[in-house]
């Protein structure tokens, strides 16, 4: 009886093995946990498009390999002390404990995941569009970028009117190259407000932090939010990949807004 309850758990380890193996799709996507843990699996092989970041604020980009019930982040590297001939490999272990559509629960198996994730037992993730903070209100968002690289200078206002105001130094025509340096203001069509409303009470703001690490050529991004009555600042060169849905919407679709007009009047934005 013993051998063949035994014989029976191997045989549903290794389909399950196979199962997760054969959907990696429904594992794709963004992972956080409300520490600001992220798990973000975008393909599996060769691809170091995968990214791991913990809650002390480092990222690092990935291979990724399903080995059975195990997600497998690898770096995989050669050396100059063995002539670039032998392939290291650095393995970041996660046993799938569980998951579903909107949840992940994740195990660090190897020394290199344990330390990463700091010797804790379990990961729980929450696939990341679907953390809305509905108790979130909007009151005020101010920006800044400074100049890097063939970027703009820019510094931003949005309020709960829909009303945009833009300031930009767009000497390198980057992506806002039909924009002259100077002033402009526009009111938000409901669309875009809604949206950007969404992004809002999906980034977390209430626990979103940004690191101290300085990274030099990258622009520093300060965001000042306004939201049920709190104030929150937040400054760095180095933004998080937690709030990269949120600084690209700002980046594309605000600083890019079809009905900016030029205007005389020069606000002086919190800083």
């Amino acid at each position: 009886m013993r051998k063949r309850t035994a014989a029976i758990i191997m045989a549903l380890t290794f389909l399950l093995g196979h199962y997760m193996l054969a959907q990696p799709a429904l594992l794709k996507g963004s992972w956080i946990t409300p520490e600001q843990d992220l798990i973000e699996i975008r393909n599996l092989g060769r691809d170091s498009s995968n990214v791991l970041a913990n809650k002390l604020m480092q990222e690092d980009y990935f291979h990724l390999f399903m080995l059975g019930d195990t997600l497998s982040f690898q770096h995989i590297y050669t050396s100059s002390r063995t002539q670039f001939k032998i392939e290291y490999v650095d393995r970041y272990d996660l046993k799938v404990v569980s998951y579903d559509k909107s949840s992940l629960i994740v195990k660090p198996v190897s020394e290199l995941s344990k330390a990463y994730f700091q010797n804790r037992p379990l990961l729980k993730l929450r696939r990341k569009e679907q953390v809305i903070d509905t108790t979130f209100v909007f009151e005020k968002l101010v920006y800044h970028a400074t100049q890097a690289w063939f970027s703009s200078t820019v510094s931003l206002q949005l309020d709960n009117h829909k009303n945009l105001y833009l300031e930009i130094d767009n000497g390198f025509y980057g992506h806002n190259k039909d924009l002259a340096t100077g002033q402009y203001m526009a009111v938000l069509d409901d669309s875009t407000y809604t949206q950007c409303i969404t992004i809002l009470q999906n980034s977390s703001i209430r626990t979103l932090r940004f690191g101290d690490i300085e990274v030099k050529d990258s622009p520093e991004i300060t965001l000042i939010f306004y939201f049920n009555g709190k104030r929150k600042y937040l400054k760095s060169t180095f933004t998080p990949r937690v709030a990269k849905d949120l600084l690209s919407f700002i980046t594309w679709r605000l600083q890019t807004y079809a009905d900016l007009k030029p205007t005389d009047k020069v606000y002086e934005l919190e800083r």
